[in-house]
């Protein structure tokens, strides 16, 4: 009777992703159910892993969505700390730009700005693209530059480097990346913007002879990426510009072409397999960071002290 009973009980039904397949060995997973447990990668012969976010403006926090909030750092660094050994970085668009009608800067961006570098800090983020937009915020910061490592290929000022090269499972990872210059009449103090293909391709000759393989962020250039990428000389381009939709890895000439989603609301995780200096196959996995999703401890600690200054802030300012 027992043993009849027991054989009655169905066990919980597996938790599987929504897969979307590109071109040869390219596809991607996602993953919008279940616990961090549930949403790991099954074990693989990946070469590399890389973690990647991107447009989080700012904000340590999930988006302000009313129903289900999603991102925010403490998931992400809660499913990267239960996750295999990989490279973690970030798109671009990780401060906040946001200025007031004359120019300038909104009263809570610098507080917002200094939370998240602490935050980016704390997860060890091995580089951090600097778009445009993040060059305002880095222009209005009056401590100087964050200890964090900043790359562009076509951004220049105090803190950035064109490059940084990374060792990670025994390869060598070269970083770099190139965004849109913004409009001359907005000013960066301190901070100078070129050409992205031209101050890019000779970032791109140098590392080419010193990795196994180069990484190319792009935020808002992609006619200028589009044409670096003929030289060959390419192997990912990890794309940032408010994507939402759920799309398979291409490639376009060598390259293998990613794309992050906006807000941080899922986070990359991309394993590659490498054959001959090449990538052979991809699995872009997107893990959704919803609410079943728990913050890590110490992530958690550095949002809710962000939120406290910036709710003093606003009785400061409105009185509320």
């Amino acid at each position: 009777m027992f043993w009849l009973l027991f054989a009655c009980i169905k066990s919980p039904s597996p938790v599987l992703p929504r897969i979307a397949t590109g071109d040869d060995g390219l596809r991607s997973e996602w993953l919008a159910e279940g616990s961090i447990a549930d949403r790991l990668a099954a074990p693989d012969d990946a070469s590399l892993v890389l973690y990647y976010t991107a447009e989080q403006k700012g904000d340590l926090a999930p988006c302000g969505c009313p129903d289900n909030p999603r991102g925010g750092l403490p998931r992400a660094a809660a499913y990267i700390e239960a996750s295999s050994p990989g490279i973690i970085l970030n798109g671009g668009y990780w401060l906040d730009d946001g200025r007031t009608l004359d120019g300038s800067p909104m009263a809570d961006a610098s507080v917002k700005n200094r939370w998240m570098v602490a935050g980016l800090q704390q997860i060890g983020v091995d580089a951090v693209h600097v778009g445009f937009d993040d060059l305002i915020g880095l222009s209005r910061m009056e401590d100087g530059p964050p200890d964090l490592p900043m790359v562009s290929a076509n951004l220049s000022g105090p803190g950035i480097v064109t490059h940084t090269i990374i060792v990670q499972g025994g390869l060598t990872v070269g970083i770099t990346g190139v965004s849109h210059p913004g409009h001359i009449s907005i000013a960066t103090p301190g901070y100078s913007r070129g050409d992205p293909e031209k101050r890019a391709a000779d970032v791109l000759t140098t590392l080419g002879d010193q990795v196994d393989l180069v990484v190319l962020f792009n935020h808002g250039a992609t006619a200028a990426t589009k044409s670096l990428l003929q030289s060959h000389e390419v192997d990912l381009v990890i794309d940032t510009a408010h994507h939402r939709s759920f799309d398979p890895p291409f490639r376009h000439s060598d390259a293998v072409w990613v794309r992050s989603h906006d807000q941080g609301q899922r986070l990359g995780e991309l394993r590659l397999g490498l054959e001959k200096g090449d990538i052979s196959w991809a699995i872009d996995r997107k893990i959704d960071m919803d609410v079943t999703v728990p913050d890590q401890a110490d992530q958690a600690i550095l949002a809710a002290q962000a939120q406290r200054e910036l709710r003093e802030l606003e009785k400061q300012l409105f009185g509320r």
